[in-house]
């Protein structure tokens, strides 16, 4: 393990403001703070909290990510869950969060901590004594106590908020930096906000290692290879399309990342087709693939040797069985419901609930299929209900649909996540319209994109006017599957035969 982690996210960083003080802990293209500065402004950070007698239960808006990223490390540090949103969820969701989480510390509770502090030699000697021991913040960091409260949607559409304990983060942090060999002068950047899941693990992992972070506030790839080469970034915390769309753009620019020696990636699967262009922008560096989820974390990753199209072997410490619908295990090469046990899991869904999570005791199911070989790999066949994976993110055709039944030209939608070697999968929406004249495809991406985060808005609109449904009166979507993959089909075939 590596030496200064501690057992509660964050609890390390007057170690790191000792040994490393001058040295950037984070910047993000705007502005950049030493380990001092990251751990004074933590430090205001929490005592603004106590001095606001704050409740346990704090949001922090992932707008922003430096000041996002001092307020989450405070809110770890002085014993309360910290529920990171970005301002979209929010203005969706934050009314229901309040009546069904109860009260939530917001901005104003943070008053006066912004401000650049003052040095260490102005504070007194007590600059890096720790604020959470303050009797007015009444709560206590521990190993088991929750921290960390997220958002995501479920199956039916509706959201859902699942919540880990600090132990579930801090080995994560552990596993991670022995499976991946990072650490020491490692420099570490993440290539978007910390509202996606997989960038905000990414720059806690930094901070809570003492490793250097870069972060961007949105992706433009131009921009974040220069920042890289720049900062002689050496791991990529990112999603296989942002890989190979900078991997596009360093081609195109002509720039080359010869510090990067190591790439993690999660969230759909990487095309092996892009390796060549990889190696001409990075050719030191090693990609590791890994799989997990929210509820669970780290699940498995591969390793070399490992076959393609596996999903790898499970982490030290995760266990994973197969198990059929009766519930015993299978055997290898069968397909069946994937369950997993360790010590990452989350604590539950503290609003809404996911029905195709499941525990069985230690054990918990999201509702992934796959199967485990005779060497132990994992092989992932598909998803329980209708989730799409696209650009690194999980989306539900429900919440799609609800969108698009707002919009008055739509009488009926269905949302399939149709091959795409980009994204992973390619969003398309099947509309029957209510009246004569078919909904304008711009009009209705614009509609989409006042309701929905850029990602799940459809890439392509199709329309039907007479609408499969089943012998129960719900839209028959199999048929309208296949409808819209023969059309697709056709249109491949058609495109195929035009000459060059």
């Amino acid at each position: 393990m590596r030496e200064g982690l501690g057992d509660t996210v964050c609890a390390s960083l007057e170690a790191y403001a000792v040994h490393a003080g001058g040295g950037t802990a984070l910047c993000d293209g705007r502005a950049a703070l030493t380990w001092r500065e990251f751990l004074a402004r933590t430090q205001a950070a929490e005592a603004a909290l106590a001095r606001a007698c704050a409740g346990r239960l704090l949001r922090v808006d992932a707008g922003d990510p430096l000041s996002a990223l001092v307020r989450l490390c405070a809110g770890a540090r002085s014993g309360r869950i910290v529920l990171v949103a970005d301002p979209a969820h929010w203005q969706r969701y934050g009314e229901r969060l309040h009546t069904e989480l109860g009260p939530v510390a917001e901005d104003e509770a943070f008053s006066g901590c912004d401000p650049a502090p003052c040095g260490p030699d102005e504070r007194g000697d007590d600059a890096t004594g720790p604020v959470a021991g303050n009797p007015a913040a009444r709560f206590r960091a521990g190993p088991l106590e929750p921290f960390y409260i997220g958002l995501t949607s479920g199956s039916t559409g509706m959201p859902k908020a699942f919540q880990r304990s600090h132990r579930s983060w801090t080995l994560s942090f552990r596993l991670c930096l022995e499976a991946f060999g990072i650490g020491g002068s490692d420099r570490v950047f993440v290539p978007g906000g910390i509202g996606h899941s997989l960038h905000l693990f990414g720059a806690m992992l930094a901070l809570d290692s003492g490793l250097r972070l870069d972060i961007a506030r949105r992706f433009q790839p131009k921009a974040i290879l220069r920042r890289m080469e720049e900062a002689g970034s050496s791991v990529l915390v990112a999603t296989p399309t942002q890989l190979q769309l900078l991997a596009k753009g360093a081609a195109s620019e002509g720039i080359r990342l010869p510090a990067l020696r190591r790439i993690l990636l999660s969230g759909a699967k990487w095309q092996d087709r892009e390796r060549d262009l990889l190696a001409r922008m990075c050719p030191g560096a090693e990609v590791h693939e890994f799989y997990g989820t929210s509820e669970t974390s780290f699940i498995s990753h591969r390793r070399a040797g490992d076959p393609p199209g596996s999903v790898g072997r499970p982490f030290q410490g995760v266990e994973v069985e197969i198990r059929g619908e009766d519930g015993t295990c299978l055997a290898p090469g069968e397909t069946g419901d994937i369950w997993v046990r360790s010590q990452l899991l989350f604590d539950g869904y503290v609003m809404g609930a996911e029905p195709m999570t499941r525990r069985d005791g230690s054990w918990v199911s999201v509702g992934d299929r796959g199967a485990l070989d005779a060497e132990g790999c994992l092989w992932l066949s598909g998803r329980k209900g209708r989730m799409i994976v696209t650009s690194g993110m999980n989306v539900f055709a429900e919440e799609i649909e609800a969108a698009l039944l707002q919009y008055p030209g739509v009488a009926q939608a269905a949302v399939f996540g149709l091959e795409d070697p980009l994204r992973g999968a390619r969003i398309v929406a099947v509309i029957q319209p209510s009246g004569s004249a078919l909904p304008d495809p711009q009009a209705l991406r614009r509609h989409c994109l006042a309701l929905l985060e850029p990602a799940k808005v459809p890439r392509a609109f199709q329309f039907l006017s007479h609408w499969p449904l089943t012998p129960g009166g719900k839209s028959d979507l199999p048929a309208i599957a296949a409808e819209i993959e023969h059309r697709e089909a056709a249109r491949d075939s058609v495109s195929r035969r035009a000459p060059a």
